[in-house]
């Protein structure tokens, strides 16, 4: 367990450091990086395999946080080519894909949780009142974005409402799950900090792509720094599931 994660952090500080200083050079720089974001992404999905392999009896769900890693790693591509096709018109199809992709990995680690936690856990009510707080928060989030920071979602303003629903969904059953469970399971919370690393890494990515900042290097190593934290999070929870 320890070993596959020193090597997804290393790879994760790897790309940082390069996404940094040679990836918005040059479209084969930009190709690069790509490349080797995708090795790290890789390394985080490891880390899930290694726990199937290794731990006795797991839960179904954990195979549903590898696909929903993989998914991960499809967004962790396509987003990085809308770097290296910035401005150009293929720009917007990159970023719709990886918003799809992203979304549909919280998708499939919704399953896994309902799947490892009984309803008892997560009543249909604790998920109503979730589904509630992140419908509010999403729309709230992605309008007021606009109106008090400047944010222009454009022709992406219902994706990024869809997205910003998934997400705070996802960080909202987590924490409930957390609090709800966690005498139970005392490594729920690995599983939800993860959830909400997802969360914050998508506040700075936001600045960076709707705000006019996407060449800002400090959101980009503050962005990808939470979002290989949260990914590693996740998959240190199948050792537990």
């Amino acid at each position: 367990m320890v070993a596959s994660i020193i090597v997804a952090s290393v790879l994760a500080v790897v790309f940082i450091g390069y996404r940094v200083a040679y990836a918005d050079k040059s479209n084969v720089n930009g190709v690069i990086g790509t490349f080797i974001k995708a090795i790290a992404s890789l390394a985080f999905i490891a880390i899930g395999f290694t726990a199937v392999l290794t731990v006795e009896q797991f839960s179904k769900g954990a195979l549903f946080i590898i696909a929903g890693q993989v998914f991960g790693m499809i967004g962790d591509i396509v987003l990085d080519l809308k770097v290296v096709y910035h401005g150009k018109k293929e720009e917007g199809v990159y970023l719709t894909g990886g918003m799809a992709s992203f979304g549909i990995g919280h998708i499939l680690f919704f399953v896994a949780i309902l799947l490892y936690l009984t309803s008892n856990v997560l009543s249909m009510a604790i998920i109503g009142i979730c589904i509630a707080v992140a419908a509010v928060l999403g729309f709230a989030i992605v309008i007021g974005g606009e109106k008090l920071m400047g944010f222009n979602f454009g022709k992406f303003t219902i994706h990024s409402i869809v997205y910003g629903f998934l997400l705070i969904f996802m960080s909202a059953i987590s924490i409930a799950a957390w609090v709800l469970y966690g005498k139970n399971n005392p490594h729920m919370p690995v599983f939800s900090i993860g959830m909400i690393l997802f969360f914050l890494s998508d506040i700075f990515l936001t600045q960076m792509y709707f705000g006019g900042k996407w060449d800002d290097k400090f959101l980009c190593v503050v962005n990808h720094a939470l979002y290989y934290a949260a990914q590693i999070c996740v998959a240190s929870f199948i050792f537990y599931m």
